[in-house]
């Protein structure tokens, strides 16, 4: 039987909830980073201001950011 003191056992379960936390974190972004967002569709505007992505389906030229409220000009 192994031997463990209560000092060495709080070591050991913090470096598993610690690398368990990382290991999450490594593969939820690395999921976020596969997604891509598609460039040919018209609605999806990118503000020039505060660089959110946000969905307009208004076909008009000039578009108001959902989170900044700054005013966006379609790119051609």
């Amino acid at each position: 039987m192994i031997r463990l003191t209560v000092s060495s056992v709080i070591f050991l379960y913090t470096l598993f909830s610690v690398i368990i936390i990382l290991v999450i974190w490594i593969v939820s972004g690395y999921r976020l980073a596969k997604r891509v967002l598609p460039k040919d569709v018209d609605y999806i505007w990118k503000c020039s201001v505060c660089f959110n992505t946000y969905v307009d389906s208004s076909h008009d030229d000039i578009s108001i950011c959902t989170l900044c409220g700054s005013y966006n000009k379609r790119e051609k």
